[in-house]
């Protein structure tokens, strides 16, 4: 055999062990939004800061609530508007409705697919907010008219979305039943100070 030929022959063994990259596809016109988060909110009982980060599509979402010492404090899993809330630390959950759980949480009375619509697109549910007294200011960036600050406020609490980055991306959010090994608890029980 000639030395070019068993280089060939050495190429195609090369080649043939060579495992292809399989990179799923997704269906055409599917993609997700992702927004990092700074929040503060206020209310009579204190104050709390941390940041979020959220993927959304069409029909799911997930949040990670990180603390001001950037560690994951809280997972949230919508399926449409029913919640899956994990304290990971604690080995906790809770499932239930996503408007209860940010009543909750910030005193706000929105549903998840009103603050979609406020956070990435800036439409305000106006007569939902007139009726409840519930006051959205928006803060539009450079970039366009999707707001990069905004502002809602409830009763005595104040809450601040601070939107530090926001992107699309293909495919879908994908939520896992990850409660294997946790134990379900009381929504205060979750959201409880250590």
């Amino acid at each position: 055999m000639s030395p070019k030929s068993i280089g060939l022959l050495f190429v195609l063994c090369c080649l043939a062990c060579v495992h292809p990259r399989i990179r799923p596809v997704p269906a055409a016109g599917d993609s997700f939004h992702i927004l990092d988060i700074k929040f503060s909110f206020q209310d009579s009982r204190g104050r709390q800061n941390g940041r979020i980060h959220w993927r959304f599509d069409e029909r799911n979402a997930k949040f990670l609530f990180f603390t001001p010492l950037n560690q994951l404090g809280l997972e949230l899993d919508v399926a449409g508007e029913t919640a899956l809330l994990l304290r990971p630390g604690r080995l906790l959950y809770w499932r239930g409705g996503f408007s209860n759980l940010l009543a909750r949480l910030w005193g706000i009375d929105l549903s998840l697919e009103e603050l979609k619509r406020v956070v990435s697109d800036g439409r305000i549910p106006q007569e939902k907010a007139a009726a409840l007294g519930i006051s959205i200011e928006l803060e539009s960036g450079p970039e366009g008219p999707a707001p990069r600050t905004v502002h809602i406020g409830q009763g005595d609490g104040k809450v601040t979305l601070r939107i530090i980055k926001t992107e699309t991306r293909p495919g879908q959010v994908v939520l896992l039943d990850r409660v294997h090994g946790l134990e379900p608890a009381g929504l205060e029980e979750i959201l409880a100070d250590d």
